[in-house]
């Protein structure tokens, strides 16, 4: 089924590439020198980050239905946020692929491009960001406080979210890390259910 599968190959992918990535820092010049000193490495990181949200996209449709099928607004309100959140944190990843090729060619005007971005491109993505950690809050929230056999894979989910946010915040990858592994056991188990209890079932189960 494709949205088993996706929520386990994507939040795979995504742990794999955080795993992979080296530290990182708000400060731009240090954090050119960290992505020149392992721009390959950077650059497969984000690849695999950058795949793995994409791919996450059928997962997303499948977790935000079993709460629209019980509570409509809450349900398709988190369905949109989270679609949004998808495209800017795209946006994110294809530009730290860019720059791990960049800084190759011209270290200054890595820094430059760097400063750009973090002060005109990445302001105008921080509502698509944050749009991910309220959708995720809305779906997480009806299934983590109510009994049920999606209870701890939302309640794993909504800890990992929360721990990827401490690392943009913090900008400390290990939190990234680690909510990134949450993620992925949960889409195991929720992927366990949804096969278990196939795409009906697990719909009504979740109210």
């Amino acid at each position: 089924m494709i949205e088993a599968g996706s929520l386990i190959v994507a939040p795979a992918l995504m742990s794999l590439g955080d795993l992979m990535h080296p530290p990182e820092t708000w400060d731009s010049a240090a954090h050119v020198a960290i992505v020149a000193a392992a721009a390959r490495r950077w650059y497969l990181a984000h690849l695999l980050l950058l795949a793995g949200i994409l791919l996450f996209i059928p997962g997303i449709l499948v977790l935000t239905r079993t709460v629209a099928l019980h509570r409509p607004a809450l349900g398709y309100s988190s369905r949109v946020l989270l679609l949004a959140s998808v495209g800017a944190l795209s946006g994110v990843f294809a530009f730290e692929m860019l720059l791990g090729g960049f800084v190759v060619a011209d270290r200054r005007a890595a820094v430059a491009l760097l400063e750009t971005f973090n002060s005109r491109v990445l302001v105008a993505l921080l509502p698509g960001l944050f749009a991910f950690f309220v959708g995720s809050g809305l779906f997480v929230v009806p299934h983590a406080s109510a009994p049920g056999p999606l209870r701890w894979p939302a309640c794993c989910f909504g800890l990992g979210a929360l721990l990827i946010l401490g690392e943009i915040i913090a900008a400390q990858v290990i939190l990234s890390q680690i909510g990134n592994v949450l993620i992925f056991v949960a889409g195991i188990g929720f992927a366990r259910v949804l096969r278990n209890e196939g795409p009906m079932p697990i719909a009504s189960i979740a109210g």
